[in-house]
């Protein structure tokens, strides 16, 4: 019914937290602030990362709504939610306390794994790339 409506306010939350991030950036960028690239997860910015995490919210949640408005669970007059106008008010926000909340959790680990895997790769690859000039030397 409206399990998508826990994505696309998580994604509002994170569109938010990802605008502040970029502005601290931006002014440690301006402050002449270096980044530390030596340690774990350091390669790729945090806006960067939220960004992804943003896109993959809104576009699950977009796809979700698409699929409820093909079966009539959403419709284009008030108030938009068919369970709603069926007195189905509870239902629909036990659906969203756990189908949505569910979703969303799975979504989070897969995000937090990925961002991981890509930051220990970077992070493999920088390490190794000063031994392969070592032994490039002898």
């Amino acid at each position: 019914m409206a399990c998508f409506v826990v994505s696309t306010v998580t994604g509002v939350g994170v569109t938010v937290a990802r605008h502040v991030v970029k502005h601290h950036e931006k002014k440690k960028e301006l402050a002449g602030e270096a980044p530390k690239i030596e340690k774990f997860g350091s390669d790729t910015k945090w806006s960067k990362k939220l960004a992804y995490l943003e896109l993959m919210l809104f576009a699950g949640s977009f796809i979700l709504a698409i699929e409820h408005i093909i079966h009539g669970e959403i419709v284009p007059y008030p108030p938009f939610f068919s369970a709603i106008g069926e007195g189905g008010t509870i239902e629909m926000l036990k659906e969203m306390g756990t189908v949505g909340v569910a979703m969303l959790g799975i979504l989070l680990v897969t995000w937090v794994v990925g961002v991981l895997v890509v930051d220990y790769i970077k992070f493999k690859k920088r390490k190794s790339a000063p031994e392969a000039k070592k032994e490039g030397a002898k």
